[in-house]
């Protein structure tokens, strides 16, 4: 097992938080987009309270086009998908250029479904495009301190999701306890107090207030 860099550690973990954001926020979006062209509120105010964003969005349709495709909103899936890509440029060598490469891809893709009348297609490219990204990062990186590093990163995004949005929410126990599995493979630096209250949940089946197991999963890595 090689020794990982903190710095390393840093850029691994927030590749994985990335690429579930946009994995999971383009997911939604794809419903949102159903539930406008049906006519529906889609409760614009309500997602920008539970994310912690400001909601500077003028209509549904503005929510839809900005919160997506918005490079110069820092909250919107065009700015999670370019920090993604940020990171695994750094890592190159470790996750392997043709790996990369699917970042790049859903990338290329967002860039279509901007252009697009209907982008749902293309969306959905985006999301097949990170999917190849997780098979050929497992394939490719063979340390497993190195992938448990990101997953962990994916898990605490996805954990942190599920809370915010209360959706999917029959994933939760799952995913809570695929990252506890994974903490102590990861050499990752853990606050005792977050991991304290996180294991309560987890393995006593302790009931804990929603925002303080967020705050608990959110803060367990300090990275």
């Amino acid at each position: 097992m090689g020794i990982v860099t903190l710095s390393k550690q840093n850029h691994l973990f927030w590749l994985g938080r990335y690429a579930e954001r946009v994995y999971t926020t383009v997911q939604y979006m794809l419903q949102q987009y159903d539930r406008l062209i049906d006519g529906e509120d889609i409760g614009r105010e309500a997602f920008c309270r539970n994310m912690g964003i400001p909601c500077t969005y003028t209509s549904d349709e503005d929510f839809c086009r900005r919160y997506l495709f918005d490079g110069g909103d820092p909250s919107s899936v065009r700015s999670s998908l370019d920090a993604m890509l940020g990171n695994g440029m750094v890592l190159r060598e470790t996750i392997t250029t043709p790996t990369l490469a699917y970042l790049q891809m859903a990338q290329y893709a967002l860039d279509i479904a901007e252009r697009s009348d209907g982008p749902a297609v293309a969306l959905q490219w985006v999301l097949d495009d990170i999917m190849a990204f997780r098979g050929s990062f497992d394939d490719s990186v063979e340390d497993e301190a190195t992938r448990n590093v990101t997953k962990s990163g994916i898990c605490v995004e996805r954990i942190s999701l599920i809370l915010r949005l209360n959706w999917q929410t029959e994933r939760l126990e799952r995913e809570v306890q695929k990252m506890l599995n994974r903490l102590y493979k990861t050499g990752l630096t853990v606050n005792p107090a977050a991991l304290d209250l996180v294991e309560r949940c987890a393995v006593g089946g302790e009931a804990i207030q929603r925002r303080d197991l967020l705050g608990a999963v959110e803060g367990l890595f300090l990275v």
